[in-house]
């Protein structure tokens, strides 16, 4: 049985082109020959929220890495106790870490300079494994 590709796609908090968002989405489909899953963070502003929103709608398979201090959803891929943490600012970096580990590739919506700390961060812990990422401006 094959794998199915885990490809992640997040972005900035202040990410607001949901056209570009919706149009990469779409054609994923025609862009990759094996079965995948969109991996999102599951954060509520910006790009993520039309991550979510338009993987959903084209009937994409969809999980997220929401942040420890947050409930668990339909979508959450860590086990219950990961969740409903007091808010400490590492379940950041920690969250980031573990999205890294668990994708195949990383597509990053982010507006121009400077870019969201959000996006570095994330971007860090996947050059750190070595994985395939695209910053889409």
């Amino acid at each position: 049985m094959n794998k199915k590709v885990k490809i992640g796609i997040t972005g900035s908090k202040l990410y607001e082109n949901k056209l570009r968002i919706k149009e990469f989405i779409f054609n994923l489909k025609n862009q990759i020959d094996k079965e995948f899953i969109i991996v999102g963070m599951g954060d509520l502003f910006g790009a993520d929220k039309y991550v979510k929103k338009y993987a959903l709608e084209f009937g994409y398979q969809y999980t997220e890495h929401n942040l420890p201090h947050t409930n668990k959803n339909l979508y959450s891929v860590m086990q219950e106790s990961f969740y409903n943490k007091p808010y400490a600012h590492k379940n950041i970096f920690l969250r980031d870490k573990i999205y890294a580990s668990s994708i195949d590739m990383c597509v990053v919506f982010d507006i121009d300079n400077p870019m969201d700390r959000k996006c570095t961060n994330v971007i860090k812990e996947l050059k750190k494994l070595k994985s395939k990422v695209v910053v889409v401006g």
